[in-house]
C-alpha cells in the first residue's frame, strides 16, 4: 500500500493542483455569465466552459505573470499539495512560530494532525479506487448500450430518410448518419464516436409530425457540427478523473445545459426567424411526452431536465443572431480569458551560474586520458580514471588527496594491483561515508563485458579491499557501467547497453530498502531521461534531486554534452533534461559530470582546448544568483527582500543548498547570501 501511494503521489498532486485551477476557473466563468447574462450569447456562454475542459486537459501550459493562478501559495503552484498538508508544520520549517502550549493541548492536537496526515497520505490510493469504479460504471452503459444498438435494424422509411437528407444539405454536414428507431431510449438522442447514429424512441415517428421532426433532426445535427460527442467524451474522462470535487459535477451540469441551448442557437441562426415559436414547441412536446436522455459520454440528446425549459424557452423565443460589435466584444473577452486561465503561475526560482571553467593543472593531468572526475563528501579526495603510465592496465584508478578544500590537489596516486587490474577499471561513485566505491571493469569473474564491482574499507584512513562483484541482479550480460550511488545508498545509478533500452546506452536506477538490504533489479529510468541515442555516466547531487549525465542526443553544442534532468521531490517522475550549456559544455567532448557534495563544485572531463593532454578534469564553480532586484550590488536591500519572506516557500529567496534550495527560506539561505553581501558602510539601508 505505501509503495502505490508513493507512486501515485505524483499524479495525484497534479490532479489535486489541476482541480484548485479548475475549481477557481468555475467561479469565474460563473460570475461572468452572470454579469453578462444579457449581453453576451448563449454560444459564448458555452464556449467559456470549454476553457475549462482545456485548463484540466493541458496542465503543460506556459508560465504567465497575468495568470490567475498567481493568486494561490507558491507551495500549490509547485503542486507539492500532499507533501504541504501531510508534513507536520515543524518539518516545513515553521516551528521557529510556534508558542509553547501545554502537554494536553500539543499531545489532543497531535491525535488529531495524525488521523488527517494519514487520511492525506492514503488519499492517492482511494482517488484510484474511486477512478477505478466510475470508470467502470460509465464504459459497462456505454458498451452495454452500444451492443443493444447495434442489434437493431436501421430505420428504411424513405420519407424520414429524405428529411434527414434535407436537413443535413441545410447543416452543411455530409457525414453518413444512420437512424435507429429503438425502446432503449427515451430521447432522440446522437450516439456513438466513429459512426454516428441518430437514436429516435419507440413511437416518435408517430408522435410528431414531419416538421417537428425536422426541428429534432436540426438539433441533432448541431450535434454532430459542433462536435459535442467527441466534447463529451473528455468532459467525461476529466469528471471521472476529477471525481471528488463537486464544483467539477456542478460544472458539467451547466456545461451540458449550456450545450443544449448552443445547439438551439445553431439551429436558430441556420433556419429561417418565424420557426423560432414552432422550434419551441418542439422542444415542450419533447419534454412531455419523452424523458430526459442518459448522460453517457458518447450521446448528445436534444432534451434535458423540465427544470431548465422556462429558460431553454426563453432564449429560443428571444433569439436574435449576434451583432458584429457583441461578436467583437465576446472574442476580445475569451481572448483575455484565455490569457489570464490557459496560462500558470509565473514561478520565479532560484537560479545559478557557473563560474569559468579551470583546469585542474599538471599536477592532476598528465598527457595521457584522464577522466571520471569523483570528489568525496568531504572534498579532500579526488577518484578519477587515467591511462597514464604507472598503472596495471589500459584504465586504471587514481587518486589525489589534500588537507583541506583550500588547498591545491596532490600528486595522484594509484591505487594499486589489489584493485586496479592487467583490464579496464574505472570508478563513478563513492559513497556519502567514503568508505564504498564503485567501479566498473571487464575483468574475468563478471555476467558480461563489464560489470559494476565494489570495494570497501573499514575507515578513511585503512586501505580499500578487494573488489566485490554485485552479481547477476545488478549486471547482466551486456556492458553494465557508470555506477553512482546516492547520498543515502539506497540507489544506485548505472548505465547499460541490455535490452529493453531505448538507445545505444540507457540510465538505469536499482534500489533497495536499507544499505543492508541487497540491490534490486535495476529500472530503466524511461524515454524522458533516455533518448534513442547514448546517455551514460550518470551523477546524482546529494539531495537527489538532480542527475546529471553525458548524452549524445541533439540539441547540444558537440557530440557529448553533460545535461541535466530535475524532481520536485525523491518521489516524483524526472522532468526533461536540459543541456547545460556553453558555461560547461562545447564543441569538444564534456563527459562524468559530477557535483560536489556542497553543490558549489562541478567536475567533469574534456578534450577541449587548453588541457594537459588527450582528456583532461575540468572543475567549475556553481555560483548564486543573490542580487535578487538585480541592480548590480548585494547588499542590505536584497536581505530585506529575503527577510520578507522568511520562513515561506518562496522559490526565489530558497537559494541554499545549492543549487536548487530545499524548499524553505531560512538560515541557511541567509548565510549564503551573507557570503555574497558588498555592503558598505555607508549604505542608505543601514540602521
Amino acid at each position: 500500500m505505501e509503495s502505490l501511494t508513493i507512486q501515485l503521489r505524483p499524479v495525484f498532486d497534479w490532479l489535486l493542483w489541476a482541480s484548485i485551477q479548475g475549481s477557481m476557473l468555475i467561479v469565474l466563468i460563473v460570475l461572468i455569465q452572470i454579469i453578462l447574462r444579457g449581453k453576451l450569447g448563449i454560444r459564448w456562454h458555452y464556449l467559456l466552459w470549454v476553457l475549462l475542459l482545456i485548463r484540466l486537459a493541458a496542465p503543460w501550459l506556459p508560465q504567465s505573470k497575468i495568470s490567475i493562478f498567481n493568486l494561490l501559495p507558491k507551495s500549490i503552484q509547485q503542486g507539492r499539495i500532499i507533501e504541504v498538508f501531510s508534513e507536520p508544520q515543524n518539518a516545513r520549517g515553521m516551528g521557529f512560530y510556534l508558542y509553547a502550549e501545554s502537554e494536553d493541548a500539543q499531545k489532543s492536537e497531535g491525535n488529531s494532525k495524525s488521523v488527517l496526515t494519514k487520511f492525506i497520505r492514503i488519499s492517492p490510493v482511494l482517488w484510484l479506487l474511486g477512478v477505478a469504479a466510475l470508470a467502470v460504471y460509465v464504459a459497462a452503459g456505454n458498451l452495454h448500450l452500444w451492443w443493444l444498438v447495434t442489434r437493431e435494424r436501421p430505420l428504411t422509411d424513405q420519407k424520414v430518410l429524405d428529411l434527414l437528407e434535407d436537413c443535413k444539405s441545410e447543416m452543411g454536414i455530409r457525414t453518413i448518419l444512420g437512424v435507429v428507431i429503438t425502446d432503449k431510449v427515451k430521447s432522440p438522442a446522437l450516439f456513438g464516436f466513429v459512426r454516428p447514429r441518430l437514436l429516435l424512441p419507440a413511437g416518435i415517428i408517430e408522435t410528431l409530425s414531419l416538421k417537428e421532426l425536422r426541428h429534432v433532426f436540426l438539433h441533432e445535427l448541431a450535434h454532430l457540427k459542433r462536435h459535442d460527442i467527441y466534447l463529451g467524451y473528455l468532459s467525461s474522462l476529466l469528471q471521472t478523473l476529477h471525481w471528488f470535487n463537486p464544483l467539477i459535477w456542478l460544472a458539467f451540469y451547466r456545461i451540458r445545459t449550456d450545450r443544449e441551448l448552443a445547439c438551439d442557437a445553431l439551429v436558430l441562426a441556420q433556419t429561417h426567424s418565424s420557426e423560432s415559436k414552432d422550434y419551441g414547441r418542439t422542444i415542450v412536446i419533447l419534454l412531455e411526452r419523452f424523458s430526459h436522455p442518459r448522460h453517457l459520454p458518447a450521446m448528445a440528446g436534444i432534451s434535458e431536465t423540465k427544470s431548465q425549459l422556462k429558460r431553454r424557452i426563453k432564449m429560443i423565443t428571444e433569439f436574435k443572431k449576434t451583432s458584429r460589435s457583441r461578436w467583437a466584444g465576446a472574442m476580445l473577452l475569451l481572448a483575455v480569458l484565455a490569457c489570464v486561465v490557459l496560462t500558470n503561475a509565473y514561478i520565479a526560482k532560484a537560479d545559478f551560474v557557473f563560474g569559468e571553467p579551470t583546469n585542474l593543472g599538471p599536477t592532476v593531468n598528465s598527457s595521457a586520458f584522464d577522466g571520471g572526475p569523483i570528489i568525496s563528501a568531504d572534498g579532500l579526495e579526488l577518484y578519477f580514471n587515467s591511462t597514464r603510465p604507472g598503472g596495471s592496465g589500459s584504465f586504471d584508478i587514481w587518486v589525489t588527496n589534500r588537507e583541506t578544500i583550500q588547498d591545491p590537489w596532490g600528486e595522484p596516486v594509484n591505487l594499486g594491483p589489489t584493485i586496479n587490474s592487467s583490464y579496464m577499471d574505472a570508478n563513478n561513485g563513492i559513497s556519502a561515508d567514503g568508505l564504498s566505491l564503485f567501479l566498473f571493469s571487464d575483468r574475468p569473474g563478471g555476467s558480461g563485458s563489464l560489470d559494476i564491482w565494489v570495494i570497501t574499507r573499514a575507515n578513511i584512513s585503512e586501505s580499500w579491499g578487494e573488489p566485490m562483484n554485485l552479481g547477476p541482479t545488478v549486471n547482466s550480460s551486456a556492458n553494465d557501467g557508470g555506477p553512482f550511488i546516492s547520498a543515502d545508498g539506497l540507489s544506485l545509478f548505472i548505465e547499460s547497453d541490455r535490452p529493453g533500452g531505448y538507445g545505444g546506452n540507457d540510465i538505469y536506477v536499482s534500489t533497495r530498502a536499507t544499505t543492508d538490504d541487497p540491490w534490486g533489479e535495476p529500472v530503466n529510468l524511461g524515454p524522458r531521461v533516455n533518448s534513442s541515442v547514448w546517455d551514460w555516466y550518470p551523477s546524482l547531487s546529494a539531495d537527489g534531486l538532480s542527475l546529471f549525465f553525458t548524452s549524445l542526443r541533439s540539441g547540444g553544442l558537440g557530440g557529448d554534452d553533460i545535461w541535466v534532468t530535475t524532481r520536485a521531490t525523491t518521489n516524483d517522475p524526472w522532468r526533461e533534461p536540459v543541456n547545460l550549456g556553453p558555461a560547461v559544455n562545447s564543441s569538444s567532448a564534456e563527459t562524468c559530470p559530477n557535483i560536489s557534495a556542497d553543490d558549489s563544485t562541478f567536475s567533469f572531463h574534456s578534450n577541449r582546448a587548453g588541457g594537459s593532454g588527450n582528456s583532461d578534469l575540468w572543475q567549475v564553480k556553481i555560483l548564486p544568483v543573490v542580487d535578487f532586484n538585480a541592480d548590480g550590488f548585494v547588499d542590505s536591500v536584497d536581505v530585506c527582500m529575503m527577510l520578507d519572506f522568511w520562513h515561506t516557500d518562496e522559490p526565489l529567496y530558497d537559494i541554499a543548498p545549492m543549487p536548487f534550495g530545499d524548499g524553505i527560506v531560512d538560515t541557511k539561505d541567509l548565510v549564503l547570501l551573507a557570503e555574497h553581501l558588498t555592503i558598505t558602510m555607508d549604505d542608505p539601508n543601514l540602521p
